[in-house]
């Protein structure tokens, strides 16, 4: 099965994640409708044949009926980072609007992109995608992302979810730009001796999972993880993004020093300020996590090509256009 031909569309096609997707869609022969709220930031998307740019807000239902009708397939990666209120008008209603509009346009598959971080940042061991939701959790990303499946689920088409991790590459905000300039740093300074588990995934094997449950039919109906497993540690992710600038030295405080140092700071502090995170946060970053992709692999043969080195290396291009490199 095949999308060449076909008409779909992307939402959030101007972000990072959705800007590639569309581009290998295009590539691959797919008729592309490129959703952005404001077009100018999907300038890198014009001049492409394969490729429609077309202005809507997926929090406008009567748009999105008119944008998904007649499209065969829809990627929806549109997302909000903003406050709960924010986040629940976008990332859940604004999924409902679309899961509505697709069952009137009778799509043949709904990709949702979800996150693995629906399972809660706590997490540890083997997580599988079976693993419960978190509940009651004070993160308005891991609460509204876990209700937007919730809207998925009961969708009248047939629909597929992908839970990537920290995808990283060539445009990547946190995961490539401020892991190199942590990185570029001569000592690298981090937490501890680095051990922790970052769940990372190559934006191309990301795309490459997305089109995947687009087309395959054991893919209908069915979650899916999204990250290398295993991980590499942090410290073996940061030494990678070192070696671009020639260097290979790390510096780990102890992990009691930040603990220690994060409890005096509160004593004195506002309690509304984010020095009151840093213990939830030094806690991520040492954590030992692992995300099986045996059911990716099981049900529809497919695995992450692209190993740490070879990702890091791709990025470089792009870092030194940047002149951060």
């Amino acid at each position: 099965m095949t999308l060449a031909g076909k008409t779909v569309l992307v939402t959030g096609a101007t972000g990072f994640l959705g800007g590639v997707l569309t581009l290998r869609m295009a590539q691959e022969g797919a008729n592309v409708r490129a959703l952005a709220r404001t077009p100018e930031k999907g300038a890198f998307l014009r001049d492409n044949d394969n490729i429609t740019l077309v202005q809507g807000d997926i929090t406008d239902a009567a748009r999105m009926r008119e944008v998904i009708q007649g499209c065969d397939g829809v990627f929806h990666g549109a997302v909000s980072y903003g406050n709960l209120e924010q986040q629940r008008r976008v990332n859940v209603e604004g999924t409902r609007n679309v899961v509505q509009a697709s069952e009137a346009a009778k799509v043949s598959r709904l990709v949702h992109v979800s996150t693995l971080a629906v399972y809660g940042y706590d997490v540890r061991g083997e997580v599988g995608e079976d693993h419960p939701f978190a509940v009651n959790h004070n993160d308005p990303y891991v609460v509204t992302k876990g209700e937007e499946e919730v809207v998925v689920r009961v969708a009248k088409v047939p629909y597929s979810i992908v839970r990537p991790g920290g995808i990283y590459g060539a445009r990547s905000g946190l995961w490539t730009r401020t892991a190199f300039l942590t990185a570029r740093r001569n000592p690298t300074l981090w937490i501890g001796d680095g051990s922790g588990t970052p769940p990372l995934i190559y934006v191309d094997d990301a795309v490459d999972l997305l089109v995947a449950v687009a087309t395959h039919p054991a893919a209908a109906g069915e979650a899916f993880n999204c990250a290398n497993d295993p991980s590499a540690t942090w410290r073996e992710f940061l030494a990678e993004y070192a070696k671009l600038v020639g260097h290979s030295n790390y510096l780990g405080i102890p992990t009691p020093i930040i603990f220690g140092l994060a409890g005096v700071a509160a004593l004195f502090d506002n309690p509304d300020r984010a020095s009151r995170d840093i213990p939830k946060l030094a806690r991520w970053l040492t954590r030992r996590v692992r995300y099986p992709m045996t059911k990716a692999r099981d049900l529809l043969g497919w695995q992450p090509k692209t190993d740490l080195a070879t990702g890091v290396k791709l990025c470089e291009g792009w870092l030194r256009e940047r002149g951060l490199l």
